[in-house]
């Protein structure tokens, strides 16, 4: 391994060289001669593969919706985390299945590595299903339900909800609501309503939440990540008519689903009424 240093920085294989980034540092490896993997090995990194096809596929889906600042290593955190759930479900390496249960374990992933909603919040917001909307019912907040920064003087809560179609790979475009609690105005219960209707693709609901102060007239983000945050709150799984519980994986994606979505009408989700 050797460092970049010259002007233009090099990713990719040119001759028997591969450049490539860590950490946002150019480096530089010869390419391997022979790589010999064993069963064990490809099965792994088809498991891997498709994790990784589900993180960036969720990822693309949220960025209308998250506008925190995130961490360097969140693609990484995401698949490892999408791994994590998938070995629960099956230990049928190279085609493991995720089971709709196993789905709801994505709640709790966070886009701001360093801060939990746990640690700001003293409450646990539930998500709530009405027809065609997701509803998330906030109480009268004070400057002292909520860990902040000294001179934050507002707060933004932002729901956000979207739809994941794994077997086909498509998803639907986030949807937000957005609620600013003013410390200085007198506590009030306020309500988060997302038009989404659940249902149709495997929806995922992350809570956002922003400290700002005033200055001026003006609102200013406060740019310390112990104070902002975006959770996975909750996944609703897709209404299916099939009884099998097991999403699929298959070995050939380019010819047949990523992951085949079956099972039961709906299952207990953490933190949803």
């Amino acid at each position: 391994m050797a460092k970049q240093t010259g002007v233009i920085k090099v990713t990719g294989a040119i001759g028997d060289k591969v450049g490539y980034i860590v950490d946002g540092e150019p480096l530089m490896r010869k390419k391997a001669e022979k790589v010999n993997r064993s069963e064990a090995t490809k099965e792994a990194a088809t498991d891997f593969g498709y994790a990784s096809k589900a993180g960036k596929l969720i990822r693309r889906a949220m960025r209308q919706g998250v506008n925190i600042r995130t961490d360097n290593k969140l693609t990484n955190r995401l698949t490892t985390f999408l791994l994590e759930v998938l070995y629960v479900s099956s230990e049928q390496r190279g085609s493991r299945g995720f089971t709709r249960q196993a789905l709801a374990g994505l709640a709790g992933f966070r886009f701001n590595m360093q801060t939990e909603l746990s640690q700001l919040l003293n409450f646990q917001p539930k998500v709530k299903q009405d027809k065609n909307s997701l509803r998330i019912a906030l109480p009268a907040l004070t400057a002292d339900d909520i860990r902040h920064y000294k001179n934050t003087s507002h707060v933004e809560f932002k729901a956000i909800a979207l739809g994941v179609n794994f077997s086909e790979e498509k998803y639907q475009e986030a949807v937000t609501d957005t609620v600013m609690i003013d410390f200085r105005k007198p506590a009030e219960a306020k309500e988060l309503v997302l038009p989404f209707k659940a249902g149709k693709d495997e929806t995922i609901v992350v809570l956002q939440i922003t400290a700002y102060h005033e200055l001026n007239g003006k609102l200013y983000k406060v740019d310390n990540k112990k104070y902002f945050v975006a959770d996975i709150i909750d996944v609703i799984p897709s209404l299916q008519e099939e009884d099998d519980t097991t999403i699929e994986h298959h070995s050939r994606p380019s010819k047949q689903p990523l992951f085949r979505l079956h099972g039961e009408h709906t299952y207990p989700a953490p933190q949803r009424e």
